[in-house]
């Protein structure tokens, strides 16, 4: 043991008067703070006010005659015994939850206060950096204070560590021999031990501490790799001042040592993440460009009302509110070399590259399909197949398909899933009674029933997909509803303005998925 320097006992008293007239203070700021409802406040005041106390304690212990034990309880006879009981009059209890942090300075209030839970407090904000199933434990935590145990018991433990250099007598709390893995039983590792414990990679770090700590007499504060007994590392936080004897030189070295590993894992999988997520933005913003380059090299840019053989058709095309989400709805209408007239509609379900080449490969077929002559319920049969059998599993459309007959003006129509067009006429609306026919991409062999029905000219057919009638919080039947109020409007007016009325009065702009209308007039 060390030789413990004398006091005079009118000094200690005057000295632990004072600490103890400090730590009254900080316990008294810690009931305003908790009046003010600033809970951080108050926990730094009542650590502060244990480690006052500890430092009353540890007075005591220093200053009793050499050898003899200090009684429990506070309970101290002698000169300084009766210096430290005066003292400790002027005090209100410690809470038993504190008594662990045993000569905080203030640098490792601000370290580790963070990661101090006291009981009936909420956590401070940095509480965040130790996992919330890991213990935190020392003399004097009894079960009721204490946080359940963890998985790995070792991780976000703080421990502490006093090397006396004149005696080599090393005092390891139980926390430190948690965290070497080590048996206590061994006893603690002597200070000149320490570096074969440590990772070859970060010695160098080890070293300089060491070198500001003996050599230049200075705090240190660093970080690095233990080799555990049991073979793993473990990353430590190390705070360690040097103790000096009367002519300056270190007398012993005080440490706190606190493991990080599990915050270190944390933050390196945060930067991974990171990492990730900046090229899955990356990735986003290429998958946008092509699949909106992709629609607008083949949907067509109807500016203006176009004319078909005994039609007039306009259409306009509404991407989703989100500007990354290109999806893929469309259109299409051509003149056919047996002078009938396509007309098409649909949606591939998603958004993205995928939806947009999908669209692109079914409204492609369409087309062919029309060419040879084919009706809409085979046309969005083998449109189906084809969907099956080529495009990914996962992927589903819903399509309307209809030839129209300049002629007889006669509109044959089928749908796979599809709202059924609206029929405007003599300033009446109504909806075209929907033939049979499922989704696309359901079912290898189904059934579309095709319909019929017989134009005037004047009439106005209206068809669209479901992004325009679909609104957060709205039914579908109102959003019908409200377009077939428009049919006294609709009456005369020209595709463009039956489009442009058809914006203006669904009452939003904001799509949450795209939408295509679709304004057809029978001429």
């Amino acid at each position: 043991m060390h030789e413990r320097p004398e006091f005079d006992a009118a000094d200690l008293t005057a000295m632990m008067t004072r600490v103890a007239r400090l730590r009254a203070q900080a316990e008294d700021l810690s009931a305003v703070c908790l009046a003010r409802d600033a809970p951080r406040q108050a926990h730094l005041c009542r650590l502060l006010s244990a480690s006052l106390e500890q430092s009353l304690d540890h007075l005591s212990h220093m200053c009793a005659p050499h050898g003899e034990e200090v009684p429990a309880g506070y309970e101290h006879t002698g000169p300084f015994g009766q210096a430290y009981a005066e003292a400790y009059t002027l005090l209100p209890p410690v809470p038993e939850s504190l008594r662990s942090q045993r000569y905080l300075r203030p640098h490792l209030i601000d370290t580790v206060v963070g990661d101090t839970l006291l009981s009936g407090c909420r956590p401070a904000p940095r509480d965040l950096l130790l996992p919330p199933d890991e213990p935190v434990r020392g003399r004097g935590h009894d079960d009721e204070h204490a946080i359940p145990p963890a998985r790995r018991p070792a991780a976000g433990l703080l421990g502490s560590a006093e090397w006396h250099l004149d005696t080599d007598e090393v005092r390891w709390s139980d926390e430190m021999y948690a965290l070497f893995d080590r048996d206590p039983v061994l006893g603690p590792l002597r200070l000149d031990d320490l570096p074969s414990h440590v990772l070859p990679g970060d010695l160098p770090v080890v070293e300089g501490m060491a070198s500001r700590l003996l050599g230049e007499s200075r705090p240190v504060e660093g970080e690095f790799r233990i080799l555990c007994g049991d073979g793993r590392s473990r990353a430590v936080h190390v705070v360690a001042e040097p103790v000096l004897d009367a002519d300056g030189a270190p007398r012993s070295v005080w440490a706190i040592v606190r493991d990080v590993t599990e915050l270190r894992w944390t933050q390196a999988a945060l930067t991974e993440a990171r990492e990730q997520l900046v090229v899955q933005r990356q990735l986003a913003r290429a998958e946008h460009r092509i699949a909106a380059e992709l629609q607008r090299v083949v949907m067509p840019r109807w500016t203006r009302a176009i004319g078909l053989p005994g039609l007039d058709v306009a259409t306009r095309y509404f991407p989703a509110e989100a500007t990354a989400r290109v999806g893929g709805d469309w259109y299409d209408g051509m003149a056919l070399p047996d002078r009938s007239v396509l007309i098409t509609l649909g949606d591939m379900a998603g958004h993205g590259l995928a939806a947009a080449a999908g669209m692109t490969t079914l409204r492609s077929a369409l087309e062919g399909f029309a060419v040879i002559g084919a009706s809409p319920g085979t046309m969005l049969y083998w449109l189906n197949r084809l969907l099956l059998h080529v495009l990914p599993a996962e992927a589903i459309a819903t399509a309307l398909c209809a030839r129209y007959d300049p002629e007889r003006r006669e509109l044959t129509w089928a749908r796979a899933g599809h709202p059924a067009p609206l029929l405007f006429r003599a300033g009446k609306g109504r909806v075209l009674d929907p033939p049979r026919g499922i989704v696309l991409g359901v079912h290898d062999e189904p059934e579309y029933v095709e319909a019929r029905v017989e134009l005037r000219a004047g009439d106005v057919l209206l068809l669209f997909t479901d992004g325009l009638i679909e609104r957060r919080g709205h039914d579908m039947d109102d959003s019908i509803a409200v377009l077939l109020g428009l049919a006294p409007l609709l009456a005369g007016a020209d595709a463009r303005s039956c489009v442009d009325l058809v914006v203006s009065r669904l009452g939003h702009t904001d799509y949450e998925d795209d939408a295509c209308v679709m304004a057809i007039r029978v001429t």
